[in-house]
This record gives C-alpha cells, structure tokens and sequence, in this order.
C-alpha cells in the first residue's frame, strides 16, 4: 500500500527494519498503558512504527522497549484515523545517546533526527517548551466558575500554568488560552504535575486539528526565545 509519508522532509538516513517493541506512558485520560507495536523503519534517533497505539498525542513523551535496550521517544506526529497513515506514528529520541537498535546499516549515519514529518515542521517547537506569558482561564468539573491564570511555558503537548491554588493531580481541566489579543482558544487537559503556590503542569488532551495550528503559530513566533534551562514540570 503507497503511504503518503513519502512526501515528507527527512534529514537522517533510515533503514527498513521490523522490530517488536513495547511502548508504555500515560494516554490522553492520564492512565498509564502498556502497547505492543512494530517499527516500519528507523534511523539512529528515529522510529517510524505502525501498529500504534490511538491513544497517543503528539508531544507526548512514551518509553519504548526494543528486546533488552529502553529509550524514552517524543511523539513527532501519529497517522489520522481515516486515512491511509491510520496506525502509523513518528517517534524521535530524547535520550540521542543511547543506542537501542541493531547498528548494522546504521554506522555511517549521522546524529540528526530523521522526524519523519509530512509537511516539514521546525522541530524545535515540538520538543522545547518556551517561555511565554499568555493569559489563561481555568475551569474543572469539581468547581463552579473559572479562575483566571498566566501560561509561562508552553509546547505543542502542554504548558505550565501560574496559580498560586493548582489544581489537585489528575484533575481534568478545560482552559482558555489567550493566544494574542484577538485569538482565543480551548482546550482540555489533565494536570500532571502540580507545586503549592507555584502552579501547576498540564498535558492537553485531545487536540484538535484547529487546535494544533493555532499552537504551532504562536509556538513559531516564541521560537526565538530563549528555551528554559531547567524543567519544573514535564508538560
């Protein structure tokens, strides 16, 4: 069957290779799973795997399990449902050091990543959260009305959220985000972290195509920006 990923942007050479992996983290309702999956191709800090599980987003960071050799990977983009890349996804390493597949083939081949991205994204906005004050509007389930915020760190799978009351772990939130003066958007999340009279880290959950877009033009225009140099929450 013809994949459209073929007309995607690489940078890194890859090689045909079918590996049974396991891949394990929290899906979009913040449970923690455990899917079997199979690599298509790879390349030293890639995976292009299909069998994959739905319940991953993109920004998402999953740890894969490849015979005895675990890494953690970024989730780069997954497949629609609908269309013929359904049960594909893209994985990029955040530990570049470690080597988890057969190095036959692989030897000659540069450290740069191959995203296997379809159209060609700027990588750096989806694997660095960046600095940014956005004003946010927080709403649960658990409590009526909403309580107004500031974003001060944001990637395309979540952002950290100044309050001085975060919200309790594992609450499920809508939020507001105020992406310029004209520009407001919602989304849902779920906190996964959470530090009295700080704030609070959140996962989104569930974002739409709109959703990603919007994000990803006001992550172009922060890129510029000086990334954090140390993580007070994964998000």
């Amino acid at each position: 069957m013809r994949m459209s990923r073929s007309s995607g942007s690489r940078t890194e050479k890859r090689i045909e290779a079918v590996y049974p992996i396991r891949l394990w983290g929290m899906d979009a309702n913040g449970k923690p799973f455990i899917e079997a999956a199979t690599t298509l191709n790879v390349s030293r800090t890639g995976a292009l795997l299909k069998n994959a599980p739905q319940k991953i987003s993109v920004g998402d960071i999953v740890g894969l399990r490849a015979g005895d050799q675990k890494c953690r990977f970024q989730v780069i983009w997954v497949g629609r449902e609908g269309t013929l890349d359904a049960g594909y996804m893209g994985l990029k390493s955040v530990e570049q050091a470690k080597r988890i597949w057969d190095p036959k083939g692989l030897d000659d081949v540069a450290d740069d990543i191959d995203t296997y991205i379809r159209p060609p994204q700027r990588e750096n906005r989806l694997l660095t959260r960046l600095k940014c004050a956005l004003s946010a509007e927080v709403g649960s389930d658990v409590s009526a009305g909403r309580a107004r915020a500031f974003v001060t760190d944001i990637s395309i799978g979540g952002c950290y959220i100044s309050m001085h009351s975060p919200c309790a772990l594992e609450s499920k939130l809508t939020i507001a985000l105020w992406l310029d003066e004209r520009t407001k958007m919602w989304v849902d999340g779920i906190v996964i972290s959470q530090h009295q009279g700080l704030g609070m880290g959140i996962k989104f959950l569930n974002l739409s195509q709109k959703n990603v877009e919007e994000l990803n033009r006001v992550l172009e225009d922060l890129a510029q920006a000086e990334p954090l140099s140390s993580e007070r929450a994964d998000s």
